[in-house]
Formats: C-alpha cells, sequence, structure tokens
C-alpha cells in the first residue's frame, strides 16, 4: 500500500497551521476584496492627489504685460484657481506674502519664461496643475496675438473623439475596447500575476527548506529504510500543494462572493458607493488557479531535489537563489508583457517552461491569445512536469543521503550516469 497519503497528511496538517501560511491567506483575501472594490479605490486614491485649490501670487517682471491678465481671466472662470497679482512687488515681500498666508508658491513671469517659487517643490501633483495653469494662460496669450477669438481657438484645440475597435483575424467579428475596462484588467492582471509569483517563491523554498531540515535531523535515514524515495518526494511536494490548493479554493471563493455581492449591488448601498464595483471574471480565477498549479507542481519537483543537494538547512538560500532568478525573470516578462501581450517576447516567454505560468496567464487576462498557444502553453507545461518530476526524482534519490560538503554540478551529473 502506498505511504504517500500518509506523507502528505503529515506536510500538510503540519504546516497549515504556521503563521506566515495564515498571514498570506488573510493577505489574498484581503486582495481579492480589495479587487472588487478597484474602481471607488482608484477614484478616491486620484481624487486624494488632485489639489483642491490652487492660490498663486503672481510677479511680472516684463516691460509688457504677458501672461498675467489671462492667468487672471482663468482665475475668474476655474473654480478653485485664485490668482493674485502683486506685480511691483519686491520678491523678498512676495513670498513672505506666500508663507504668510500659505499659498501655493509665487509663479514669476518674465516674458516667456516662468519660474514657480514654492515652499514645497516634491509636490509633484500640485507642480503639473500649475503648469497646465500656466499653458493655458499662454496658450490664450498667442491666440490673442494670432487675432483668434474664444470659438476660434477651443475649436482649435478640441480633442478629436478617438476610439479602438478589435477585429478578430480569424472569426471577422469587431468589437469597441473600453478603455476603462481594459484599465481594470491590467489591474486585476498585476494583483493576480504577483500572488502567482509570491505562492512560487514562498512554496518552492518551503519545498526546499522541509527536505533539508528532515536530511540535517537524519529523520531521512530512518524514513528512506522503510519509504521509497520518490514517494518521500511527491509526499512532500503533494503535502505542501495542498496547502496552495486550499489556500486557492479560499481566494476563489472570496472572489465568487465577492462577484456575486458586486452584481446584486448590495456592497455599494452598504458603503454609500456611486462608482459601480468590478467583478472578478470567473474565467480569469479559473486560469488563476490552473496556472498556480502548473506552476507550482513545476518549479516545486525542482526546489525538492535542491533542497536534496544541500547538507545544512542554512544552504538552502544559495542553493534555490538560481531558481527564485528563474522565477523572477517571469515576472517581469509578465510585467513587460502588459505593453503588448502579443509580442514575440511574450508568445516566446509564454511557451517557456520557466516563464510561462505567468507571462501566459497574464496574456489571457489582457488579450485574446489564439487558442493553440494557450494549449500549447498547457501541454508544455505538463510535459514539462513529468520530465522535470523524473530528473528531479533521480537526484533526490541521491542527494537525500548525500552529506557533508554539497555536490558540485559535475558530481551530481556523475552520480546520476552511474
Amino acid at each position: 500500500m502506498s505511504v504517500i497519503p500518509v506523507l502528505v497528511k503529515r506536510e500538510f496538517t503540519s504546516r497549515v497551521k504556521g503563521t506566515a501560511y495564515i498571514l498570506t491567506t488573510v493577505i489574498g483575501v484581503l486582495v481579492f476584496v480589495g479587487l472588487s472594490f478597484l474602481p471607488p479605490i482608484m477614484q478616491r486614491i486620484s481624487s486624494s492627489f488632485a489639489p483642491k485649490s490652487i492660490e498663486l501670487a503672481v510677479l511680472d517682471h516684463g516691460a509688457e504685460p504677458s501672461l498675467v491678465p489671462f492667468l487672471l481671466e482663468l482665475s475668474g472662470e476655474r473654480e478653485g484657481l485664485s490668482v493674485r497679482d502683486v506685480s511691483g512687488w519686491d520678491e523678498v515681500e512676495a513670498y513672505r506674502l506666500v508663507l504668510e498666508e500659505d499659498l501655493s508658491g509665487l509663479l514669476l513671469v518674465d516674458g516667456p519664461l516662468c519660474t514657480l517659487v514654492t515652499p514645497d517643490s516634491k509636490n509633484v501633483v500640485l507642480n503639473d496643475e500649475i503648469k497646465n495653469v500656466v499653458n493655458q494662460a499662454a496658450t490664450r496669450w498667442r491666440a490673442a496675438e494670432l487675432g483668434l477669438t474664444q470659438a476660434e481657438m477651443e475649436s482649435l484645440f478640441q480633442a478629436v473623439d478617438f476610439r479602438i475597435r478589435e477585429v478578430a483575424p480569424q472569426q471577422g467579428d469587431s468589437g469597441e475596447v473600453d478603455g476603462a475596462a481594459q484599465a481594470q484588467a491590467m489591474v486585476l492582471a498585476y494583483f493576480l500575476l504577483f500572488m502567482i509569483y509570491m505562492a512560487l517563491i514562498m512554496y518552492g523554498n518551503m519545498v526546499a527548506t522541509g527536505v533539508a531540515e528532515e536530511k540535517s535531523s537524519r529523520i531521512m535515514e530512518v524514513m528512506v529504510s522503510t519509504v521509497k524515495p520518490l514517494e518521500l518526494m511527491f509526499g512532500k511536494i503533494i503535502g505542501v500543494g495542498a496547502l496552495g490548493l486550499l489556500q486557492f479554493v479560499i481566494w476563489v471563493s472570496t472572489g465568487l462572493i465577492m462577484a456575486l455581492l458586486g452584481r446584486t449591488g448590495f456592497l455599494g448601498m452598504m458603503f454609500g458607493l456611486t462608482e459601480p464595483l468590478s467583478s472578478i471574471p470567473l474565467t480569469s480565477i479559473l486560469w488563476f488557479g490552473l496556472y498556480f498549479l502548473l506552476g507550482y507542481f513545476f518549479y516545486a519537483s525542482i526546489f525538492a531535489a535542491a533542497g536534496a543537494l544541500v547538507a545544512r538547512v542554512e544552504e538552502v538560500s544559495q542553493v534555490v537563489s538560481l531558481l527564485m532568478m528563474f522565477i523572477m525573470v517571469g515576472f517581469f516578462a509578465a510585467y513587460i508583457s502588459f505593453l503588448n501581450p502579443n509580442s514575440n517576447l511574450a508568445v516566446a516567454a509564454s511557451l517557456i517552461p520557466f516563464t510561462a505560468p505567468m507571462v501566459m496567464f497574464a496574456r489571457i487576462v489582457l488579450a485574446d491569445p489564439p487558442l493553440i498557444q494557450v494549449a500549447a502553453s498547457v501541454v508544455i507545461m505538463l510535459l514539462s512536469i513529468l520530465v522535470g518530476t523524473w530528473f528531479s526524482s533521480k537526484i533526490y534519490r541521491i542527494g537525500i543521503l548525500l552529506y557533508g560538503k554539497r555536490p558540485s554540478l559535475r558530481q551530481v551529473a556523475q552520480l546520476l550516469k552511474g
């Protein structure tokens, strides 16, 4: 009778109550809850950075009239903008007025040159807003010099109604792209991608550290006398994987509940939100679970072999650092693919086992990759898991009983040939 279920239960029960596991589970739940409140959160964050009012003192050094009349004109038209003309004042006196009355800054105008003197130059949002006001005044100034009326100027700078329509070459149908929905999809993809990234690192290290702990305590010598090394490896991988599966079920359940409450409008009425709540697509959650599991089982077998090669727990970080580099490369490749999910780089990275769990998932959420590429990615991942498990099992079988100095890659290769 196989002892794998016993080993799986042992791994699961010994780690499910751990602080790190509980903490990551709670953080994941909070992420899924936060994703449902994404539109109102983004609206509140953007509004919190925007300055509620701008109060400027303007000092004109030019001999001829320049921007000041047009700044005063904007001040009368725009709510929240106050411009005070202090032309003729000394700069020190004008800046003292800014400090005493807590104004946004002192604008020095000298022909086409405008300099903002402010007590808080690090407030980028306020600086950009003041720059926009100055540019609007400069536009009106130039329009007046050219003899353009206000209506002609507005017509000249009126933005075009620019839309994007995507036509699928295979189906021939088309649909207009919703910019807001696309932005929400990018944020959703980033958060779920980050969760896959963290889960691969956390569970991979958990597998490698668990093997190293058992090996350094010599428990492995007792266990291999009654259990096959391959069963030991599968028991640890599946046991830790069950922890990830439990987390996934909790996260998916949270996402489904929030999606249901968001559609009913119950949460919006409860919190008094006027912005619509976002609904996490069920397909995105399912693809998240699939590539989470594929990525885990691929990396977990390699991490288990890496943990079997070390003699002490302290050496685990040195061995798994290269594997973590592959995970980091996959994360950055997926992040770069946000700019063009169907680029050659994104397509190639979505078919490489080390980067596919993150890159292909990002492509699926952000774009609509061809079904043949998605199927090829899944098949390649499954084959890579089989090959990686077979290769890692040989290293694991040899490495768990190697003590002393950590074997080099050449020694491992020689042992595998033998």
